[in-house]
């Protein structure tokens, strides 16, 4: 099951989303500006392309371990995004794809990780 792209863009007043398990691919949340913090549940295989571009209110987020790839674009812009956790290992965080600018203009220097702490490449 996907969350389509677009499904919830410019929902300015959008402020919190629980994603259900059986998602799969998270791929809708751009420029929900007012949304400050998403935990995606496990399951989630793909953060698709443009997922929360521009969601500028977005201060934290949670992967979980079954992401696998983190498309083009997916937080580009998100201004706010200071903390990010993954909830695999350093060595898993190093497995997954990433798109370009996928993490563009992202505050955030480091993923905190299960058995550490690692630079965003």
């Amino acid at each position: 099951i996907n969350i389509g792209g677009g499904a919830f863009s410019d929902c300015d007043g959008l402020t919190s989303v629980t994603i259900p398990s059986s998602v799969t691919n998270v791929d809708g949340f751009a420029r929900c500006r007012a949304l400050t913090s998403v935990t995606i549940p496990e399951g989630v295989v793909s953060i698709g392309d443009c997922a929360f571009v521009h969601c500028s209110g977005l201060t934290s987020v949670t992967i979980p371990e079954s992401v696998t790839s983190i498309d083009s674009y997916a937080f580009n812009g998100c201004s706010g995004l200071t903390s990010i956790t993954f909830n695999g290992t350093i060595a898993q965080w190093r497995a997954i794809s990433k798109g370009s600018y996928w993490k563009y203009s992202v505050p955030a220097t480091q993923v905190g990780c299960t058995d550490g702490t690692i630079s965003i490449e």
